[in-house]
């Protein structure tokens, strides 16, 4: 139904392979158990705090005011564990979900460690915005940093520190600089007088851009993304940004597409985008290799469902 749903709003190319049902619900399997191989070796790692890269579609910032790189320092912070909806955001009227405790949580940050964070990038040339309390708080984190720890930390009760890129809405930060940015995150933490182990997850699917006239699945794309993590995280980014998105600038309707509404274009922006959280993260790991767990391309959707992780002297790192 979904599918059909895509192809009548014209959201899905007709070229994308139609899989069956079986050939889905395998897939889906895939993802569970790439998610409890994730898990279990976050588990492992016993981290005293979780810090996310994700980003933000509308939950906390609007075209008012929206940062490049924002960090949440307070105590605690609220959202929906899946989304707000019941359903797939096919098309249709959605029913909302109840603020109950089985959509609903609140997940205590480490604000000593988000204000380390916070100075310590500061110091090495990262101009971050900040913010004590959510702007939005109804609202609540958005799905980028609580969906994760619904499948790795179900019952949330890791200390999390969210620190958001702006992965959807032109002008993004380059995939370089969000590099940078990862490797200054862990000379930060190192430099710390904070004895913390911290485990750092990167959330975002890889090539989907959902609404996108025709969207497809680019395999190739992600398989280039994917090699640049097996060889260095840099590799990744200097990909990314090598490649540009496809639109017409004489065009408003293309330029509205490319840019997220913003009419400004610089490098792939919607979920494509997040792939950015994925080259922070590897950034923190430096030039270590990553461990590619699984790639699950689902053309249903279509998206690129992939799952890594690297080992680093004790802490974890996940995506």
């Amino acid at each position: 139904m979904g599918r059909q749903s895509r192809l009548q709003r014209g959201g899905l190319s007709p070229d994308e392979p139609v899989e069956s049902a079986e050939v889905n619900r395998a897939k889906h399997a895939r993802c569970i158990q790439a998610y409890q191989r994730l898990r279990a070796h976050l588990e492992a790692a016993q981290p005293d705090v979780l810090l996310i890269f994700g980003d933000d579609q509308g939950e906390q910032f609007t075209f008012a005011n929206f940062p490049a790189f924002a960090l949440f320092t307070g105590a605690e912070f609220s959202g929906f564990k899946i989304s707000p909806y019941f359903g797939l955001p096919v098309g249709g009227k959605r029913e909302p979900r109840p603020k109950t405790p089985e959509h609903w949580t609140t997940v205590k940050s480490h604000p000593q460690l988000a204000r380390a964070l916070m100075t310590g990038l500061m110091a090495r040339g990262f101009d971050l915005a900040f913010s004590n309390e959510l702007s939005r708080p109804d609202e609540g984190l958005g799905h980028a940093f609580m969906r994760p720890q619904y499948y790795l930390v179900p019952d949330y009760h890791i200390p999390t520190v969210a620190l958001s890129i702006n992965c959807y809405y032109g002008p993004q930060p380059t995939a370089l600089r969000c590099y940078e940015l990862g490797r200054a995150v862990r000379e930060a933490i190192e430099a710390s007088p904070l004895d913390l182990r911290v485990a750092v997850l990167g959330s975002g699917g890889l090539w989907h851009l959902p609404n996108h006239p025709k969207s497809w699945l680019d395999l190739a794309f992600d398989e280039h993304v994917l090699a640049g993590l097996r060889s260095g995280g840099r590799a990744a980014a200097e990909y990314f940004d090598s490649v540009a998105p496809d639109y017409d600038p004489s065009d408003p309707e293309s330029v509205k597409l490319a840019s997220g509404g913003t009419g400004m274009v610089l490098g792939w922006g919607g979920g494509t985008g997040e792939i950015r959280n994925w080259i922070a993260a590897a950034g923190v790991a430096g030039d270590k290799p990553a461990t590619i767990v699984d790639y699950v391309p689902i053309h249903a959707s279509p998206i690129g469902a992939g799952f890594a992780l690297w080992n680093l002297n004790g802490s974890a790192q996940a995506r």
